[in-house]
């Protein structure tokens, strides 16, 4: 993590508007530090999940996100038609 130092402010070389484009771009373009990879540990889980619980969220993905654009999909052709 970087720490950003406040510097001299001197208003007399650049309009406020270049100085903040030249603040934000010199914050996007600094090297960032890598932070160190934290090591992943993994339990076994609390409770085990289902066929059935499996089969309902499935179902409800299907449902709610791939009929709707399915649908869409296949009445694209009444789409392009103008009345």
């Amino acid at each position: 993590i970087s720490i950003i130092l406040p510097r001299k402010k001197d208003h007399r070389h650049a309009p406020a508007a270049a100085m903040s484009v030249s603040l934000v771009l010199r914050a996007l373009l600094r090297p960032r530090l890598a932070l160190p990879a934290r090591a992943v540990h993994s339990y076994p889980p609390e409770s085990h999940v289902g066929p059935l619980e499996t089969v309902i969220s499935l179902g409800t993905f299907f449902v709610t996100v791939l009929v709707p654009s399915g649908w869409v999909l296949a009445n694209m052709e009444s789409y392009k038609k103008r009345d």
